[in-house]
């Protein structure tokens, strides 16, 4: 009976394995904003906590990524500091974030014109500007360190937010005084974003794009949710309208077109090639299948082996 009692168990822990495997390699499918926000919340609490999963990163999510394109649920633009690993400190895999990094997250024409990929393009729900704690770009500008090469042109984005702050609170200093910073450059990123985008605009007035912000401890791996700039509607109102041209759209309308038929092609060739069917639909492997089904009879077998020793 003890041999019994230890064999169910084993069978109880594969059935939990399995349904992990299941859920981490299932189709990419759509997040409303709210959905896409809960999904970033509960991945960072996973890594803060040490209780991270490391979904969608085996070679299966790789093969379906590949062969079905890739649908990430949100847009992430954080900086390009070594220690903010966004998919990490979000527990996401391969396929799930859109990642843009550049030193300080500022928002210039490079940025936002992949910010624009990411939501319109892509459509993600979701657009996060992520600032963190220690940031060395933040500091140069706040201590204001001497630059060189084409670094000035890119920290010249983080001046406003950096004169804002000395103007808020003129009796910050040090470390408190770049705090207070990053938060106002994360503001400042997000401002730039919506004024420079009518794409993102037009998905903001929709009611399909939140534009937010957050702040990346390095020290805690926590993320402080900020939520949507407190002058949207005004940023927004002052930007002009968030319309796109007719003849925009029916370019749009084509290079989509034209993405798709490739991208149905190229998934032909690669789903012929490896791509089993039921992994195509997000079922169970037919070696997992194998496995379950040879645990069972196992597990038959020993019921019926014990049973005839009690008899």
């Amino acid at each position: 009976m003890k041999r019994l009692t230890m064999t169910l168990a084993a069978l109880a822990s594969f059935l939990f394995l399995a349904t992990t495997l299941w859920a981490t390699t299932s189709p990419q499918r759509m997040f409303t904003p709210e959905e896409a926000m809960t999904q970033l919340k509960a991945g960072n609490d996973r890594f803060a906590t040490g209780h991270a999963i490391h979904p969608n990163q085996d070679r299966q999510r790789r093969i379906f990524t590949t062969s079905k394109g890739q649908h990430p649920f949100a847009t992430v633009i954080a900086c390009s500091d070594s220690r903010v690993p966004v998919e990490i400190l979000f527990d996401q895999g391969v396929g799930d974030l859109f990642v843009i990094k550049v030193a300080g997250n500022v928002m210039d024409v490079d940025e936002v014109g992949s910010a624009e990929y990411g939501v319109d393009h892509l459509g993600t729900p979701v657009m996060l500007v992520l600032g963190h704690t220690h940031c060395g770009a933040v500091t140069a500008v706040v201590q204001n360190e001497e630059v060189h090469g084409s670094i000035p042109r890119l920290v010249d984005n983080i001046i406003p937010a950096v004169t804002k702050t000395k103007n808020d609170h003129p009796k910050l200093a040090g470390d408190e005084l770049v705090t207070a910073a990053v938060v106002n450059n994360v503001w400042q990123a997000i401002s730039d974003l919506l004024s420079h985008s009518p794409a993102t605009r037009v998905r903001v007035a929709a009611g399909t794009l939140k534009v937010a912000g957050a702040i990346y401890d390095i020290d805690t791996g926590k993320v402080t949710w900020l939520g949507t700039h407190p002058d949207q509607k005004k940023i927004m109102a002052d930007a002009g309208p968030a319309e796109v041209s007719h003849d925009a759209q029916q370019a749009d309308h084509k290079d989509n077109v034209q993405q798709d038929t490739a991208e149905t092609q190229h998934a032909h060739e690669v789903e012929t090639e490896t791509v089993p069917e039921n992994v195509e639909k997000g079922g169970m492997s037919n070696t997992l299948w194998f496995i379950l089904i040879l645990l069972v009879i196992i597990l038959g077998a020993v019921y019926i082996k014990s049973k005839n020793k009690q008899e």
